[in-house]
């Protein structure tokens, strides 16, 4: 499906979605569905995109994102390269309707708390990572219990909220598509001037029509969103091209000069580029 809102394929009887992708990209286009979703990356690297945030990922990383909260995973490599990602889909319902409420299990109610935003595992992902990798060989009640003790752990470890606070919510197939295109021309065109007047053509909106529908769906400017974008790229290539001229990657990743690059790079990141190659060393 080339829009949101997504629909995870499954069969009447299955609660719980196991899914393993092995491919060369994994599906990047912006989508949402009801579930939630906890993924483990195994292989490969590239940009999970949130609508008011984007993060890197790269192997051994490990996220949960909460339901209906638009994302992509834009995957980055070599046409030869494959990544692989380990995925669990369920909803607070999927198990009845007052499942959760078990008094038994209202130690996890801190986990639908903080899923609502999304979070990232910052310690002990191999560990938790590799529960989901053994459920290949598992059954369905070994599944389940697997994810019980993921919910446990998930309370207990640090964690790194991934959205700033856009709203979730289920939007329309008119809202989707026109963000869905909006998302593309950014992921495919950031390393080029990109103006107001192309973007809310693209939409079929005037600019100011196309800053208020942004700004609602994302709680940020479309520019602001264009520029973390930038950075974030930019980050993949000082870790990746050490020897690389900052200047270089700067104009590759769409910055008109070096000193506007290191100021938005250090409101974003906090440091600078030369210091972020640094701390990567």
């Amino acid at each position: 499906m080339k829009v949101l809102p997504f629909i995870i394929p499954k069969s009447p009887s299955e609660n719980l979605v196991f899914q393993i992708d092995e491919e060369i990209r994994f599906y990047d286009k912006l989508h949402q569905h009801e579930e939630i979703q906890i993924s483990y990356i195994s292989r490969g690297h590239g940009k999970l995109v949130l609508m008011d945030s984007i993060h890197p990922y790269h192997p051994n990383d490990l996220f949960v994102l909460g339901s209906n909260m638009p994302h992509l995973f834009k995957s980055e490599g070599t046409d030869k390269s494959t990544s692989k990602m380990y995925t669990l889909f369920f909803t607070n319902e999927s198990f009845g309707k007052d499942f959760f409420d078990l008094l038994e299990l209202q130690y996890l109610k801190s986990f639908f708390t903080k899923v609502q935003n999304g979070f990232k595992i910052l310690e002990n992902q191999k560990e938790l990572g590799l529960i989901l990798q053994k459920m290949e060989d598992k059954n369905r009640l070994d599944r389940f219990l697997g994810l019980l003790h993921l919910l446990k752990r998930f309370c207990e470890v640090p964690i790194k909220s991934l959205s700033l606070g856009a709203p979730s919510k289920i939007r329309s197939l008119d809202e989707g598509e026109r963000l869905q295109r909006i998302f593309d021309l950014v992921i495919q065109n950031f390393k080029r001037p990109i103006s107001l007047e192309e973007v809310a053509e693209l939409t079929y909106m005037t600019k100011n029509s196309f800053c208020r529908f942004f700004k609602k769906h994302t709680n940020q400017s479309f520019f602001d969103f264009l520029i973390s974008y930038r950075v974030e790229h930019a980050c993949q290539q000082l870790a990746q091209s050490k020897n690389d001229a900052i200047m270089n990657i700067a104009e590759g990743c769409g910055f008109q000069s070096q000193s506007n690059f290191n100021r938005r790079f250090k409101e974003i990141k906090g440091v600078t580029p030369t210091e972020y190659r640094k701390s990567i060393r």
